[in-house]
């Protein structure tokens, strides 16, 4: 793979990742007028449907890996949706049924506002995210782009409008903004992707065979988000919804860790499929190393910056002091960004057609990282909270990396590639 060609969609993924960073300010910037507590709530809100849509978005891979072809796209497309509709809306109603228990055992009267506002907002985003992943299967980066910033662009301007006309925000404002982001970003996309939005029931193939592909990506998808999205109910069930707060403002700021390997995994994907299909090894090493390899040595860097005291030093500066104690979750959270490059090789394997390989890694994790959440609430010290993430990431990196090496010939020396490649490259630009 040569960065060169492919530089103008790899530019327009990382713009499209920037902002999900640059409204991560926007939510610092408004976590200064919001008490932990509606913080907390906010974020058991979001993370839950997050995962719900994590979970959906498993069949919508359908229009990557069966929609090349031209003569099934139409079925594939008409398939995907319905699947999607189906698990999104069905997750969004059953925690919609069993909201009262759930409060009991969370300890949080409020969770009934969670479970009233979630199949709407899960109507709102089926249409939103099904789009969006027919532009990340036609390479549409730039399109993808004008969706994000409409949605984050969006919920910024309406945050802006709150605060100078009212001077506070609570969970039901923070709702109208993000709802009012989902609106606008939803009708967006439909209209970028409307020459596109091919439906019908022709077409050779048969619903069972995508079903049986989705199936166990659906399952590592269920699997890979429960400790990322769904820990902070661990948190909640052992600790208190202000806690929550705290820790969602820390996980806001790892946010951007995980969007640059959100944008990698976007670009890695495609080119993978496309690289087993024509038996192109050489560029499949070339891909995945490079992509891994530059991610690691970036985040390390960071880490270590962050780590001799800027992290402290901008989290006090930016947030209020009832979010300093965000500074300590952070500080541990960050060494889980170092598993995150070679989680993105769970896509090569993926690609390979092996899901059930990565389900059962993932699995592993998750049950390691769980186990890690359990003692950690037992313990009840709030500051080993984020250790469950690293323990799920840099396991399942760990596994993920040991495939690619025996299958893909990805070798250890090549981690570091990123090094001697920017070497050479200034050096011959020089």
């Amino acid at each position: 793979m040569k960065v060169q060609e492919h530089i103008g969609k790899i530019s327009w993924s990382i713009a499209d990742k920037f902002l999900y960073i640059l409204y991560g300010l926007v939510l610092i910037f408004q976590m200064k007028y919001l008490d932990p507590k509606d913080l907390g709530l906010y974020g058991l809100l979001i993370n839950l449907h997050t995962w719900i849509f994590i979970v959906a978005d498993a069949y919508l891979t359908n229009l990557i890996q069966f929609g090349m072809n031209k003569d099934n796209v139409k079925l594939v497309n008409t398939y995907s949706l319905f699947v999607h509709i189906i698990i999104a809306l069905g997750a969004s109603l059953i925690f919609f049924t069993i909201q009262t228990p759930l409060s009991s055992v969370f300890n949080e009267p409020r969770i009934h506002e969670i479970a009233n506002y979630l199949p709407l907002l899960c109507l709102v985003f089926i249409p939103r995210t099904f789009c969006i992943k027919l532009l990340l299967r036609d390479h549409k980066m730039q399109k993808l782009f004008w969706v994000d910033l409409s949605f984050f662009g969006t919920m910024a301007i309406m945050t802006v409008y709150y605060l100078f006309s009212l001077h506070k925000l609570n969970f039901n404002l923070m709702l109208v903004i993000y709802f009012a982001g989902s609106i606008i970003s939803m009708l967006l996309s439909i209209l970028l992707t409307m020459n596109v939005l091919e439906f019908g029931f022709s077409g050779g193939i048969r619903l069972k065979k995508l079903l049986s592909f989705g199936f166990p990506l659906m399952l590592t998808s269920a699997f890979n988000a429960l400790p990322k999205q769904l820990d902070i109910y661990m948190v909640q069930f052992f600790f208190s919804t202000s806690v929550v707060g705290i820790y969602y403002s820390a996980k806001t700021l790892f946010r951007f860790f995980e969007e640059t390997a959100n944008a990698a995994i976007a670009l890695v994907y495609p080119a993978a499929v496309r690289a087993l299909e024509s038996k192109n090894y050489k560029g499949l090493n070339d891909l995945m190393t490079k992509a891994s390899s530059f991610i690691f040595v970036a985040f390390l860097f960071i880490i270590i910056i962050m780590e001799l005291g800027l992290s402290r030093l901008l989290i006090e500066w930016f947030l209020p002091v009832k979010y300093h104690l965000a500074v300590d979750h952070f500080n541990v959270l960050m060494y889980a960004a170092l598993g995150l490059p070679f989680v993105i090789l769970s896509t090569i394997i993926n690609a390979a057609q092996k899901p059930y390989t990565v389900f059962f890694y993932v699995v592993i994790s998750v049950i390691l990282s769980f186990t890690t959440y359990y003692f950690v609430g037992l313990s009840g010290n709030q500051y080993l909270i984020p250790v469950g993430v690293i323990v799920y990431l840099i396991s399942l990196g760990i596994l993920c990396f040991i495939y690619v090496n025996r299958h893909y010939d990805f070798k250890f020396n090549q981690i570091f590639r990123a090094v001697g490649d920017s070497y050479y490259y200034f050096r011959k630009g020089s």
